[in-house]
């Protein structure tokens, strides 16, 4: 909310969901409450296990086609997500597993001044990730590694490693 002299006045808002690692069983109540309640929705990418529960979205997997870059990927998403938002107030986003792990478009959202950008919580790849492994990542000081950024991120490091964002075999 920001303040002017004729009174409150509220910013455009995007509203960013997770649909979980997988299944529809890893979709939150809340999560599908707000892609019924939200008309405008937006869909990061229609290769997902569970996109089917977002009707009539407009999806993002041209830019991928065109970009020339991940950071242009994220910078044209974002750019498009503020102005719809600026067009009709709330504008839902709906990314694979959750809006805080390894979402850049997210980040940039959230650090954009012109929109009000609120985060629902979402199971992550992650939280399948231990289950599967049997461990606590923390007692076992796991390090969380983007595979974009291996060869920096991991100089280095010892211990337990887990290497994330490996979705192409150029990456690995």
């Amino acid at each position: 909310m920001s303040q002017s002299g004729e009174g409150v006045t509220s910013l455009p808002r995007v509203v960013v969901a997770g649909l979980g690692p997988g299944g529809v069983e890893h979709v939150t109540v809340e999560t599908l409450a707000r892609i019924e309640r939200i008309p405008h929705r937006y869909l990061r990418t229609s290769r997902h296990p569970s996109a089917h529960l977002v009707p009539e979205p407009v999806t993002f997997d041209d830019v991928y086609e065109v970009a020339d870059s991940f950071a242009d990927v994220y910078a044209e998403i974002a750019d498009q997500l503020v102005a719809a938002a600026v067009e009709h107030g709330e504008v839902l986003y709906v990314v694979p597993g959750s809006p805080l792990v390894l979402e850049r478009s997210v980040r940039a959202l959230r650090a954009d001044p012109r929109i009000e950008c609120e985060l629902l919580p979402a199971m992550s790849f992650l939280d399948v990730v231990w289950a599967r492994l049997g461990i606590d990542p923390v007692e076992h000081a796991v390090q969380l590694i983007d595979g974009h950024e291996f060869a920096t991120a991991a100089a280095g490091a010892t211990g337990a490693l887990l290497v994330a964002h490996t979705h192409a075999n150029w990456v690995l």
